[in-house]
């Protein structure tokens, strides 16, 4: 994915977390925000203590990063989008966390 299409400064992930809509999953959690862009934008934060192994965490930001590009980035232009993981479960199953990004993805229609 190109660096235009990535949120990286601290300042934009707090805008996105502050004023966006929340969109909840058991693992994750979507928040978005229309911005004056004209292409939309993603970071990815998954926390270490939700996922261990950085082998799983690098996975699952990938995949959402292609998940995006895919499905939501050709459709809805303007748009800035938070992935984050959750606490809560102990021994996330890493094929139930890709359902829970693809559920996420399905209902994001802005």
């Amino acid at each position: 994915m190109r660096k235009k299409y990535s949120l990286k400064k601290p300042d934009d992930f707090k805008n996105v977390f502050k004023k966006g809509k929340r969109l909840i999953e058991p693992y994750f959690v979507l928040y978005t925000l229309k911005n004056a862009l004209p292409e939309s934008r993603l970071g990815v934060s998954i926390a270490k203590a939700h996922f261990k192994l950085a082998t799983r965490r690098n996975r699952l930001r990938r995949v959402a990063r292609e998940l995006f590009r895919k499905t939501i980035f050709p459709s809805i232009k303007g748009h800035d989008f938070v992935l984050t993981s959750r606490a809560g479960y102990s021994k996330p199953d890493l094929k139930e966390a890709l359902i829970n990004i693809k559920r996420l993805i399905a209902r994001t229609s802005l």
